[in-house]
């Protein structure tokens, strides 16, 4: 399972071609990536094998967002065991790829998914950068919820954990006022696959956290 073999958030470039999910757009092969290739053909057939459960990924990912059941985290989780020994990142916490804004793709967390299945948002945003750490969940009929904090890495960790404190929340209700409340949490987030598309990381309550690269 996926918690013994990565020992185990909150959370959160969009596909250019839908039937390539998670990818960043495109750049000319170099001259010499075809003799690589041929080379190490064993490259070539890890990053085929990626990219179809990249593909395979997206599709479970659209067909159950805001939704969560044992039957579709299984599914998800046998997706991510195959992917995850394939994550081309290492040291991911450390990485300039994390820090970025992310969209969400899927979650378990029951708490993200209320605003999704209620159809309050169909947006969920995670901004990582420098060493803070922003999740705005965007309600459709105007204002959001957000909620600040910082980051740092677990040197422990061996290079995948990301510790988070978070240091506010606002409540934006639009005509009715803004409000904001006392710090809501701390616990870490380990970022098991990352590429320049797509983010997997799994946290300290148990749960599965899939982003695309805004």
């Amino acid at each position: 399972m996926l918690w013994s073999k990565w020992k185990l958030l909150i959370f959160l470039g969009a596909a250019a071609d839908p039937a390539a999910p998670f990818s960043a757009p495109a750049t000319a092969q170099a001259p010499w990536q075809g003799l690589l290739d041929a080379l190490l053909p064993s490259n070539g057939a890890a990053s085929s094998q990626r990219s179809a459960l990249k593909e395979q990924l997206a599709v479970a990912c659209r067909e159950n967002i805001g939704r969560n059941t044992p039957e579709i985290r299984s599914r998800i989780e046998s997706i991510i065991d195959d992917l995850a020994p394939l994550n081309p990142t290492p040291a991911t916490a450390s990485s300039p790829l994390l820090k970025r804004e992310w969209i969400l793709e899927w979650t378990s967390e029951k708490e993200i998914n209320f605003f999704l299945e209620r159809g309050i948002s169909n947006e969920i945003v995670q901004t990582l950068d420098g060493d803070t750490l922003e999740n705005y969940i965007p309600f459709m009929k105007g204002g959001g919820f957000g909620v600040t904090g910082e980051i740092s890495i677990d040197e422990k960790s061996e290079g995948l954990r990301t510790n988070f404190q978070f240091r506010k929340a606002t409540l934006d209700l639009g005509r009715w006022g803004e409000y904001s409340f006392p710090p809501v949490g701390t616990g870490w987030f380990d970022t098991i696959y990352l590429d320049e598309g797509l983010r997997i990381d799994t946290n300290s309550r148990d749960d599965i956290l899939i982003c695309r690269a805004d």
